[in-house]
């Protein structure tokens, strides 16, 4: 596979509305997926069978005497991760919210008359949630052991930066370069390094190996 290749010819050039277009039809097309939520303080996890539907939106359906509907009604967020491909990932943290609107049940009802068949006596037990924003990343791991990741938000919410940036106190020690592992950073004409966000494997090593930590190479994480 060739570089270009690697995110389904997507890069960093492309605007986020289309990386977020491509992990949204991921999803349609997966639909069952991991997706785990918080409960007074612990995690939990449960397959959940996520539908995409003409409007371009995520939806799910579960019953509101299931445990994740509690869970979702004391903290409305869950973070979905699967993997396509073998090589591939997904990961997505959003947030729900049930849907009230007659049509958007109707659709949702015509692509799963399982569903509609087993809930027929009992209507008012099911909900359907919308993932109306959130934000999250597509990532794919060569064979060479070279990584590729592109990140996405939707919803009016910032996309998740990544954990380790260089800021403009780099003296252009080089040290993080030299040392890091997915080649992922490089040197401009004024002797400044820069992190390319979309080789980072997000690892830590270049603030490790900065003789200038938390001046020069700053990490989110602290």
């Amino acid at each position: 596979m060739e570089k270009c290749d690697a995110l389904w010819g997507l890069t960093d050039q492309d605007p986020e509305e289309k990386i977020k277009e491509k992990a949204f039809s991921l999803i349609g097309g997966i639909r069952f997926i991991p997706a785990a939520t918080v409960y007074h303080g612990q995690p939990e996890c449960r397959i959940l069978d996520f539908n995409r539907l003409s409007n371009g939106e995520i939806y799910f359906m579960t019953s509101r005497g299931k445990p994740v509907y509690l869970q979702l009604k004391e903290r409305p967020q869950l973070v979905l991760n699967t993997l396509i491909q073998d090589r591939y990932s997904l990961r997505m943290s959003a947030w729900a919210e049930e849907e009230k609107d007659e049509k958007i049940w109707e659709e949702f009802f015509a692509l799963n008359p399982g569903t509609k068949l087993m809930y027929r006596k009992n209507f008012d037990m099911v909900a359907l949630f919308h993932l109306y924003k959130g934000e999250g990343e597509i990532f794919h791991l060569y064979e060479s052991e070279r990584i590729r990741r592109l990140r996405f938000s939707f919803g009016g919410i910032d996309k998740k930066p990544m954990s380790y940036f260089i800021s403009g106190s780099c003296t252009g020690c080089g040290a993080c370069q030299e040392n890091c592992v997915e080649e992922a950073i490089y040197r401009d004409p004024d002797g400044k390094y820069h992190i390319r966000e979309m080789d980072c494997d997000d690892c830590g090593i270049c603030y490790t190996k900065c003789p200038m930590a938390d001046e020069a190479l700053i990490c989110r994480l602290r």
